[in-house]
């Protein structure tokens, strides 16, 4: 049976996929936003879970930011440049049901690098901690690890990778739910276990290099399956 999150989440990864063959040199982060909007839409999404907010881009230095949804503009004046970084991160819905997807996608030499593939040492550097955390957390969550556990062991990662967590409240995650704001979060002193909660959860950890001027994203959906295996959406 098909997780009630998939077709939300599987038009939010269509999206980042089509976006690699739409982004240039020049457009603007609110250009970026419009056309995820316009493409999930197309692809079925009948709403935005996030405040109201189809996607959330930051573009270069702006990367580094971590802003709630309420506060959030795309800027006009902040364009892509020949080497650049824009990170993506969207909130579908389909009838209720939530995807919450993120991804960095790079510029190099004027052209948008294949998807999780580029070149730039920098930008290498940011996209491996981020598939090593994602990497970590399938070795070591389980159903009965406190949400407290699993946000200091990873924490303990970003640091050891040289790197620091960015997020504005200091989380990695949440819960995915029916309404924003009964999410619970991956965050120091939460000690419900996902067993308790019993729902699907994001991670997604904003970091940095530590002295760099860039940020890096990534997002999934997960859940436990009926064997306490956990899984990617």
């Amino acid at each position: 049976m098909m997780h009630p999150n998939q077709a939300a989440q599987d038009i939010a990864r269509e999206t980042i996929h089509d976006l690699h063959n739409f982004i240039h040199v020049g457009m603007s982060e609110k250009t970026i936003a419009e056309k995820c909007r316009q493409l999930m839409e197309a692809k079925g999404s009948n709403g935005w879970w996030y405040h109201g907010l189809p996607a959330l881009v930051l573009l270069g230095s702006r990367s580094t930011l971590s802003i709630s949804g309420r506060n959030y503009q795309p800027l006009e004046d902040n364009r892509v440049s020949a080497t650049d970084i824009v990170t993506i991160d969207l909130s579908p819905t389909v009838d209720g049901w939530w995807g919450d997807y993120a991804r960095a996608i790079f510029i190099e030499d004027g052209v948008v690098a294949e998807e999780d593939r580029p070149r730039t040492s920098l930008f290498r550097q940011g996209l491996e901690a981020e598939l090593h955390l994602h990497a970590r957390l399938l070795e070591i969550a389980a159903p009965e690890m406190p949400l407290d556990r699993l946000y200091q062991v990873m924490n303990q990662e970003i640091t050891a990778l040289g790197f620091e967590n960015l997020d504005y409240r200091g989380n990695l995650g949440h819960t995915i739910e029916a309404h924003e704001a009964e999410r619970v979060y991956i965050e120091r002193g939460s000690t419900a276990t996902f067993a308790q909660l019993g729902r699907a959860f994001t991670f997604e950890p904003q970091i940095r290099a530590l002295g760099g001027n860039i940020g890096f994203k990534r997002e999934d959906i997960y859940y436990f399956d009926a064997d306490g295996r956990l899984r990617r959406l």
